[in-house]
């Protein structure tokens, strides 16, 4: 791990900036970029920063994918399973997370001013805090945030918590728990989330750059997510809105690939036996929604292009510029349409990818890597470059080896994905499924960029999919694998699944080592 001394002496310690989309996937970000669209994000971060072309996260789903942000470990570790408090169902939403050990917590220890502006966890504000059962939810600021401005799931409209709208799953009306007060936005202009989150964002900055101690932004608007305003007077407030400075400026030639060849895919037969009732082929209204939505949310990404623009201004103004650590990524990626699927969750490209690029100090600009990494990584990597010490044990690794350069010899071929059964309403609440996907540098008998799900319900075997992206890179004829070399390299991966499943655990491998090995050590089976 590198420490920060041999990054930037103790003495000027980077600033950190995370900012996280919400849903975000990187065709949607680089059509908007192909647009002329993101200006500040192409200037800030595309030019003058580092890409990482394979990112990942390992459970493409909102909450457990912010937990694994803030913890540096795989959800089977850190316990955020869903985006649902239900006890019919795995432990998730904010009730399951343990907010005493978090990287903003290790920062803050290791002398870091820390704030976060924007989404919390799902459930923040209306379902009990795991360590404080009784505390009052709306109100309530997690320990290590000195600037806390957190925005309940569900708002406080006319005094009922919960009542008309969806609180941060909103542009407009909406509250923010600001270090335990509650200010609430209403339906101006003024008002719009994304533009109210970049204002307070500038705010912090200036205050923390008078603080003289280094500090840690956290930054998450709604932003492409859609809304959850209730109730909605027309199917327009269940996508996300732009500002009015850029709703209704697209191209009406600005529309989704229909002839991409997994979208709408024709022949589901090579699925899960279940799959073709699960979803559908897509309706005409169906597909109109979708280039709706996805106009829409191309709109509201200006917004966040213009963010972008205000932090760069007032980290210049406030002399922090220059060493500041800004981050840019996405806690899922998103599906329109592509194998009839709308959302995320699915262990598909479209859905397991997000973005990430990185500027400051130390970090070369224009520069792409190929090395796989994971949001497993983040924190880990900030601990080490901000001199703190993790509070757990980390499932991800430090980025700081691959800002000088790609893919080190003992850097991982594989990784896995994991998703849980949640409530009825929300994704894939029917089965749960683990994966493995592995690198383009893989070497080992399960070949390079696989993808191997093991789909089960209530514990028993509900399908297997099997995907060569080297020949299938849409995914669409997953491998029966009856015999041959497919049946050799199905062994391979799941003996990687079967390492990983665990990886952390007492008892088990590292997850790092999980990740790079080729010993066959055998494990129970997926449960």
């Amino acid at each position: 791990m590198l420490l920060a001394s041999s990054f930037v002496s103790a003495a000027t310690r980077p600033n950190f900036v995370v900012l996280m989309a919400d849903d975000l996937d990187n065709a949607t970000l680089q059509r908007a970029r192909d647009l002329g669209l993101m200006p500040n994000f192409d200037a800030v971060l595309q030019a003058g920063g580092l890409r990482f072309d394979e990112s990942f996260v390992s459970d493409p789903l909102c909450c457990p994918s912010r937990a694994t942000f803030l913890t540096g470990q795989y959800p089977h570790n850190h316990g955020v399973l869903n985006i649902t408090y239900n006890s019919t169902t795995p432990e998730g939403s904010f009730a399951a997370f343990d907010d005493r050990e978090a990287i903003n917590v290790w920062l803050q220890r290791a002398g870091y001013h820390t704030g976060l502006i924007g989404k919390f966890l799902n459930g923040y504000g209306y379902v009990p805090p795991r360590n404080c059962p009784a505390c009052d939810r709306m109100h309530y600021v997690p320990p290590g945030w000195n600037d806390w401005q957190g925005m309940p799931d569900y708002g406080e409209l006319n005094g009922s918590a919960g009542v008309g709208y969806a609180g941060a799953y909103c542009m407009y009306n909406y509250s923010i728990n600001v270090n335990g007060t509650l200010a609430t936005y209403h339906s101006a202009t003024s008002d719009y989330q994304t533009d109210v989150i970049a204002q307070r964002a500038g705010a912090f900055v200036d205050h923390a750059a008078t603080l003289g101690q280094p500090f840690f932004l956290y930054l998450a608007p709604l932003v492409p997510h859609y809304e959850l305003c209730l109730p909605a007077n027309d199917s327009f407030e269940r996508d996300v809105r732009g500002p009015p400075r850029h709703a209704n400026t697209l191209p009406s030639s600005v529309q989704l690939d229909p002839f991409k060849p997994s979208f709408d895919e024709a022949d589901v037969s090579d699925k899960p036996f279940w799959f073709a009732t699960q979803y559908p082929s897509l309706t005409t209204t169906k597909i109109d929604n979708l280039n709706r939505q996805y106009r829409h949310r191309i709109e509201a990404l200006r917004a966040l292009d213009d963010m972008i623009g205000v932090l760069k201004q007032h980290l210049v103004s406030s002399g922090t510029w220059d060493n500041t650590l800004l981050i840019f990524t996405s806690d899922n990626g998103w599906l329109y349409g592509e194998h009839r699927t709308v959302g995320k969750v699915l262990a598909y490209e479209e859905s397991i990818r997000v973005p990430l690029l990185l500027r400051g100090p130390g970090i070369p600009a224009n520069t792409a890597r190929n090395a796989m990494v994971l949001n497993n990584d983040l924190a880990p990597t900030l601990a080490a470059l901000g001199g703190a010490t993790p509070g757990l044990t980390c499932d991800g690794r430090s980025l700081a080896p691959l800002f000088t350069a790609d893919n080190p010899p003992d850097w991982r071929r594989r990784f896995l994905v994991e998703h849980y059964r949640d409530a009825g309403s929300a994704p894939v609440s029917f089965a749960d499924y683990l994966a493995v996907r592995t690198a383009t540098t893989e070497t080992s008998a399960s070949g390079a960029q696989r993808t191997l799900v093991d789909w089960r319900y209530q514990g028993h075997p509900y399908g297997v999919e099997h995907y060569n992206l080297v020949n299938d890179p849409y995914q669409l004829n997953s491998l029966t694998a009856s015999s041959g070399a497919d049946a050799a390299e199905r062994a391979a991966l799941n003996t990687s699944l079967a390492l990983l499943r665990h990886c952390g655990k007492p008892g088990y491998p590292s997850c790092g080592y999980a990740e790079f090995t080729t010993d066959e050590i055998f494990l129970d089976g997926f449960e």
